[in-house]
């Protein structure tokens, strides 16, 4: 497919949906209710704006259920991953359901998350510690 052609594609969809946004609008929650999921929180809000949640929507199908360059499973743990580190409880419970679902163990998952999370403190101490060294020296030392 030539580049105009696919440009075009957008254009059409992005226009369909801003001209019948009530209806795109209650479509994209009946799709995500009849495929047996809640219709998340930042699909709620981004109905409001149809021409962004359709390409947000095919952005995540295309991420979550291609099979390559990583298979589902993988991408739900990294998910998870990411919800941790961004403190999404909603997003980790979805994405620790579906990683079960497609065969995650609770150990990967498990795993997962203590990877995550010590990615998250290292983080935390490096940010901390560059700034108490700005401070090294300025205080007074406590002799014991």
């Amino acid at each position: 497919m030539k580049t105009d052609q696919l440009y075009k594609i957008m254009q059409d969809i992005s226009e369909a949906a801003q001209k019948e946004r009530e209806e795109t609008s209650r479509t994209i929650s009946e799709m995500i209710e009849k495929a047996g999921s809640s219709v998340p929180f930042v699909v709620q809000m981004l109905r409001r704006r149809p021409d962004v949640c359709i390409p947000t929507l095919i952005k995540s199908e295309a991420l979550y259920k291609n099979e390559e360059p990583l298979d589902q499973k993988t991408s739900e743990l990294i998910a998870i991953s990411s919800a941790v580190a961004n403190r999404a409880v909603y997003c980790m419970n979805v994405h620790m359901e579906r990683a079960l679902c497609l065969g995650a163990t609770e150990q990967e998952i498990l795993h997962t998350i203590l990877i995550s999370s010590a990615i998250c403190e290292t983080s935390a101490w490096a940010i901390a510690f560059r700034e108490f060294e700005k401070f090294e020296g300025k205080g007074k030392s406590k002799k014991t």
